[in-house]
C-alpha cells in the first residue's frame, strides 16, 4: 500500500537543521511498521542519523515509505508546508548544499537561468565563441527556447559585453555560467 507523502508526514519523519542543510530522521512511532521488531530495528539503525545518500545525478536523496525523494524537495515541503510548483534551484549551484538560503522554486526555464558553464565551452563565457571561418566572436543567448543572435566582433571583449547585456535584458541569475 503506497502512502501519501504530505509536508505534515515529512514533518513527522525528519528534522531540519536550516543553516546547515542537513535533514536527520526522527524516531518513527510504531504503527509505521508491521511489527514491533521492525520499529526497533529500523529506530536504533537510523533515529537522529542524518537522512539520504548521493544519486547518480549528484544530488541528495531519501527514501520515504520506498519512495526515493530529492532531498531539497523534501527540505522545501518541510519548511513551507507545500510541495514546490517548479524546480528548486540550487542558487550556488553546489547540488550537495540543502542550506535554505541557496534554495528557490522556479520554473524550468528560471532554472535555465543559472547554470554553470558547459565543459566544452572554449571561450571562457557561455554564449560566446569563435567563428573560425570569419575570425570574428560571436555572441548569442538562448530564452525561451529561441536562440537569438547578438552580433558577430572583431574583439572578444565586446562579444561578452553583448551577452552580458542579454543576460541582463532576460534576466539570467549573476551565478550563471559560473565554472
Amino acid at each position: 500500500m503506497k502512502r501519501t507523502i504530505t509536508p505534515e508526514v515529512i514533518r513527522q519523519l525528519f528534522i531540519y537543521i536550516p543553516e546547515s542543510g542537513n535533514l536527520f530522521w526522527r524516531e518513527r512511532p510504531t504503527s509505521h511498521f508491521a511489527t514491533t521488531r521492525a520499529h526497533s530495528t529500523w529506530n536504533k539503525r537510523f533515529a537522529n542519523k542524518e537522512a539520504g545518500g548521493l544519486s547518480g545525478f549528484g544530488y541528495l536523496y531519501v527514501t520515504v515509505f520506498g519512495q526515493p525523494l530529492l532531498k531539497h524537495r523534501v527540505i522545501w515541503a518541510y519548511v513551507y508546508d507545500q510541495w514546490p510548483l517548479g524546480q528548486i534551484d540550487h542558487i550556488n549551484g553546489n547540488r550537495v548544499d540543502n542550506s535554505l538560503s541557496t534554495l528557490r522554486d522556479v520554473s524550468h526555464a528560471e532554472n535555465g537561468f543559472n547554470v554553470k558553464m558547459p565543459s566544452h565551452n572554449t571561450s571562457g563565457v557561455v554564449g560566446v565563441s569563435f567563428h573560425g571561418k570569419s575570425q570574428k566572436w560571436r555572441s548569442y543567448i538562448k530564452n525561451n527556447q529561441k536562440c537569438h543572435h547578438l552580433g558577430v566582433f572583431e574583439n572578444k571583449d565586446d562579444a561578452i559585453a553583448a551577452r552580458k547585456l542579454a543576460e541582463i535584458h532576460y534576466g539570467f541569475h549573476q551565478n550563471h555560467g559560473r565554472k
